[in-house]
């Protein structure tokens, strides 16, 4: 017999208890204790951070009206299997403070979205890796460490460290386990389709021919001269920082820029050789009014 919620609810006031009984007694803690309490009250916010990203994630499909399915071929995945826009999502989150912290829930995302854990996403699902970032760890900037501030660096340069470490680890000359399968996969991209019947193709932006129901959507279609879509290989990753990361414009460095989101994507352009990493999407913060999207588009 599974636990009821009633019963689950005390367990976490009691966690709670148990651990502010013994915050509110630090100064006489022994050094070992205050080390081994501060690894347990981390991993339980982590664990508990990482819970509800991915609920939060499967909450919004499921109010757009997606399908959703859950720990079979990723996290998350939504979409029927033929649909333009299914995906297979990993979503982490991430509460350590240092850079290292972050890549390694990166590296392990890219060996699930890969498959080489066990799941595997479906044939034409845009793979994606979707890493929650709390506090104020720097990635991709090195260094980090709890009560540290990030560094004060442009935007382009945030920009240009995170496209350069994602490369390093999936399609770089030594890429992390899995890196050289999800390259292999995107190298596989043919660009055709039976569904694509016009005499030319192109690569396109979703988002600017599926307004109404994906205006925001940063992804890339194949496009043919007769106006039929079909899918591209693509492995999104986006980086969403909980807490804005404090930046600027390198030509008005007095401006702050409250960072929110960059969305990268690797895919095959037409007539490339081998995948490609560009910045797709950055998302920003503005004082007294909503988030504004800033689109970077592609060629």
């Amino acid at each position: 017999m599974t636990q009821s919620v009633d019963d689950l609810k005390e367990r976490v006031e009691s966690i709670s208890e148990i651990f502010t009984t013994l915050l509110d007694d630090w100064a006489n803690l022994k050094v070992h204790t205050r080390t081994q309490l501060t690894t347990g009250i981390n991993k339980a916010f982590g664990q508990a951070a990482s819970f509800e990203h991915e609920y939060l994630t499967v909450k919004a499909a499921e109010e757009k009206g997606r399908l959703v399915i859950t720990q079979v071929h990723a996290d998350v995945t939504t979409g029927a299997a033929d649909n333009l826009f299914a995906k297979s999502i990993e979503a982490k989150s991430l509460t350590a403070p240092a850079k290292g912290d972050a890549n390694l829930l990166i590296k392990k995302a890219i060996k699930q979205v890969a498959g080489l854990t066990g799941s595997m996403p479906r044939t034409n699902d845009v793979r994606i890796i979707d890493l929650k970032i709390d506090g104020t760890n720097p990635w991709p900037a090195p260094g980090g460490a709890y009560g540290q501030p990030r560094p004060n660096i442009s935007l382009e340069k945030i920009q240009t460290l995170a496209e350069e470490e994602l490369w390093k680890l999936i399609g770089g000359t030594a890429p992390v386990k899995g890196g050289s399968d999800l390259i292999n996969w995107l190298d596989g991209e043919t660009h055709t389709n039976p569904v694509l019947q016009g005499s030319s193709h192109k690569i396109v932006y979703a988002g600017d021919y599926f307004q109404t129901t994906n205006a925001n959507t940063s992804r890339v279609l194949i496009k043919d001269s007769l106006g039929n879509f079909a899918h591209l290989r693509c492995l999104t990753i986006k980086i969403r920082y909980n807490e804005a990361y404090i930046t600027y414009r390198e030509h008005n460095v007095g401006k702050e820029v409250h960072l929110d989101e960059m969305v990268f994507q690797i895919y095959k352009k037409m007539s490339a050789m081998k995948p490609e990493i560009e910045i797709a999407k950055i998302k920003y913060r503005v004082p007294s009014k909503t988030n504004v999207t800033k689109r970077v588009l592609f060629e």
